[in-house]
């Protein structure tokens, strides 16, 4: 399989789960969100459309806003732009995928702040399906959802890691259909709400910020990561001990290559907190895409997890992959013909 076909296999999860049944097809316009439906309520219960009912055209007639502004980028804006990229990339790869309907995804966390809505997880396509680890986020106003972001990649084989993601829950194809609804369960536990969403927050963006100060990694680790921590990036030694020693062995190279994190919005929910965010150097100006979850324990860090994307040269939509205006280097339009 080429590169453009590895790449276009990867754009699925909960946006990109949909099918062309005439048992999904609705008589008519479906029934809006409700109006009490908080943002969390209306990207759940969109989620529940998808997996458990299996009727993803309602799901995005209901929730998807006509004008939907689209940062991933393989996929268009608007309503339609999630189904012109699948049906595309079934023109591309027939037969190389189950019904998009028949996708099995685990949800990790999904976590709520203002209008503002993520859902981690990892998918499925079919059995023969490695997986892949997913954040989307979405923005959403009256009920609808008028901005989507996400970031992507495959599920880890090896690693120096052992802690698994998805807190080692549904890892194949077949673990993960005999999981259930994990909208209604979520495998890491949905937020505690009664921790509070501030202070939360603060000790997470403090423990960015000095850690990024030069020399005061050991510091931020020490001072703000619980001594139990548990580290569930695949790439990362476990513990405090592996996250310092990881950071130490490249410290020098990232300052030499003006490495530097840009942080693009923050979810804070109880004691969860996502940070979606660009990190650039000298030698990738364009960067990469990356959503660290923490979750807090007695006012510090015990647990992270991360899913990491590098930023493709091309965006359909013309839109940045995380803030701003298109990243340097990018054109509007899909992929090159190989």
């Amino acid at each position: 399989m080429g590169p453009r076909k590895r790449a276009m296999a990867m754009m699925t999860g909960l946006l990109g789960a949909s099918c062309t049944g005439p048992a999904d097809t609705p008589p008519g316009p479906p029934p809006p969100p409700a109006a009490a439906e908080t943002p969390l309520e209306s990207v759940t219960n969109y989620a529940r459309l998808l997996m458990v009912e299996h009727k993803p055209h309602t799901a995005f007639a209901r929730y998807f806003a006509p004008n939907l502004i689209q940062h991933d980028p393989w996929i268009g804006d608007g309503s339609e732009g999630d189904h012109e990229f699948l049906e595309a990339r079934r023109e591309a790869e027939p037969g190389q995928h189950d019904a998009l309907d028949q996708y099995v995804t685990v949800i990790h966390t999904i976590l709520a702040d203002g209008d503002l809505v993520a859902i981690k997880s990892h998918v499925f396509t079919s059995p023969v399906d490695p997986g892949r680890e997913f954040v989307d986020m979405w923005q959403v106003k009256d009920g609808k959802f008028i901005e989507h972001w996400d970031v992507i990649q495959p599920l880890p084989v090896g690693g120096v890691n052992p802690r698994p993601v998805g807190c080692g829950v549904g890892l194949t194809y077949a673990a993960a259909k005999a999981v259930g609804d994990t909208v209604a369960n979520p495998v890491c536990g949905a937020p505690d709400r009664s921790v509070d969403s501030a202070e939360s927050r603060r000790i997470v963006l403090a423990y960015m910020a000095l850690g990024q100060q030069p020399g005061k990694m050991e510091e931020a680790v020490n001072t703000y990561l619980a001594e139990d921590f548990v580290q569930h990036s695949p790439n990362i030694p476990p513990g405090r001990d592996g996250l310092i020693a990881y950071l130490a062995a490249r410290g020098a190279a990232r300052s030499a290559d003006n490495r530097r994190s840009h942080i693009a919005r923050v979810i804070a929910d109880g004691d969860m907190v996502m940070v979606h965010r660009r990190v650039t150097s000298d030698s990738d100006p364009r960067g990469i895409a990356y959503i660290d979850l923490f979750r807090l324990r007695g006012g510090r860090i015990a647990e992270h997890w991360d899913v990491v994307q590098p930023i493709p040269e091309f965006s359909v939509s013309g839109r940045s992959m995380v803030d701003g205006p298109l990243e340097p280097g990018r054109y509007k339009g899909g992929p090159k013909p190989e």
